[in-house]
């Protein structure tokens, strides 16, 4: 296929970005992927159980033993993450900043299986050296919980891990399924990124780069003050006032830059919509009620981007929503989600494998690049970014008046 094509392609799929929200057609019977999903989540819960009776084993006889050491050990395993309507996640500071190369990463329901077997060996092990501990004494002993306390708080982390990839695994498998040929020609893109030349990835990358910006967001001058601030309008039926000021501060205090001569921001104007009012006089939903995120978003009006929730994850639609999940959220990774309400898609590339009776193999590559929508965990915004808002802002200025 020519490599216009390809760049073709490329943009209408950023055109067009997918709702991991909508779920395939159905068809009588649960696909691969659900099936395959259900049984891998079902044995991680059973082992969170044996990690939960691992931890009230451990601190009963830390409370018998050595209760000068109870303090050291944390609490029970986290729950697995439930997601629902009206709940928020945690906004978080940022992990330090890690610039890798050029990365491929893979998810699958088998993969995830390996981490859980991986973690039922690395529990074994653990019980194995809490018997050792039973029959020690004096400083043995004290060594031999501390180790005990080490690793359950490592298990821990490690089960937190493992929760975000059943929970990837759902959003994205269920979004490969709901636009197979969508996905088909992204796989393509995939390999095509992992062999092409620098010219034509970054001919690539200048057209993920453009933003299909909405035509609601107003640009304000400060002439006086060299300033330059995009105004947006922002509706939302999150009823936390406290969330709603954190996020705003967030997503505002990323999205600036600067060059020599002009500062650049945006200023974020929160509209608040009641879920009654959302529903016009029909029933709105519960808190923790399973809601289909886009059905719910079209409710909201059409002159401005949208911030609610209902997600298993935190995911946007371009230049509509962002639906979040109760995971925790970075405040760059935020601010890379707000980015696609500006008109900016993916600066990486998603594709696929199917593995039949095992559901799909998720294929993500990573860029090299440090912008903000490639890179969301510690990617910056770019004055260029500005500037490409800008620019179609006024082309489109231009064609109405003409």
């Amino acid at each position: 296929m020519p490599f216009f094509r390809w760049v073709a392609l490329i943009a209408a799929f950023a055109a067009g970005q997918v709702n991991p929200g909508t779920l395939p057609p159905s068809t009588g019977q649960m696909p691969a992927y659900v099936r395959e999903g259900d049984r891998v989540e079902q044995k991680f819960r059973a082992y969170r159980e044996r990690l939960d009776g691992f931890h009230k084993t451990l601190q009963t006889m830390i409370a018998r033993d050595l209760p000068v050491l109870l303090p050291e050990l944390e609490g029970a395993p986290p729950q697995p993450i439930v997601f629902g309507y009206q709940m928020l996640p945690r906004i978080v500071e940022n992990a330090p900043a890690e610039h890798k190369p050029v990365i491929s990463f893979s998810y699958s329901w088998p993969i995830t299986e390996g981490y859980i077997d991986g973690e039922e060996i690395k529990l074994d092990r653990a019980m194995d050296e809490y018997q050792q501990s039973l029959k020690a004494t004096g400083v043995t002993k004290s060594g031999l919980v501390l180790s005990l306390i080490t690793t359950y708080k490592t298990l821990v982390e490690d089960q937190r891990i493992v929760d975000q990839y059943v929970e990837y695994n759902r959003l994205w498998q269920r979004s490969i399924a709901g636009d197979r040929s969508r996905y088909d020609e992204m796989t393509r893109i995939y390999r095509l990124l992992q062999s092409a030349d620098a010219d034509t990835a970054n001919s690539i990358r200048q057209v993920l780069g453009q933003p299909l910006t909405p035509s609601f967001i107003q640009v304000k001058n400060d002439e006086d003050n060299h300033r330059v601030t995009l105004r947006v309008p922002v509706y939302t039926d999150i009823e936390s006032d406290a969330f709603l000021l954190q996020a705003k501060a967030s997503i505002e205090s990323v999205w600036q830059a600067k060059d020599a001569n002009t500062s650049y921001g945006i200023e974020l104007d929160i509209r608040k919509v009641t879920p009654q009012a959302l529903f016009d006089g029909q029933p709105a939903p519960k808190h923790g009620d399973h809601i289909d995120v886009k059905v719910h978003a079209a409710r909201f009006p059409s002159d401005g981007v949208v911030l609610t929730t209902g997600a298993e994850m935190t995911n946007a639609l371009v230049k509509r929503y962002v639906a979040f999940g109760p995971g925790d959220i970075s405040v760059r990774t935020l601010a890379h989600e707000f980015g696609h309400l500006l008109g900016f898609p993916d600066g990486y590339i998603r594709g696929y494998k199917d593995l039949g009776e095992k559901g799909f193999e998720i294929l993500e590559l990573t860029s090299v690049f440090d912008d903000i929508m490639s890179s969301p965990r510690d990617g910056i915004v770019q004055v260029a970014h500005f500037k490409l808002l800008i620019e179609t802002i006024k082309q489109r200025t231009n064609n109405d008046t003409n």
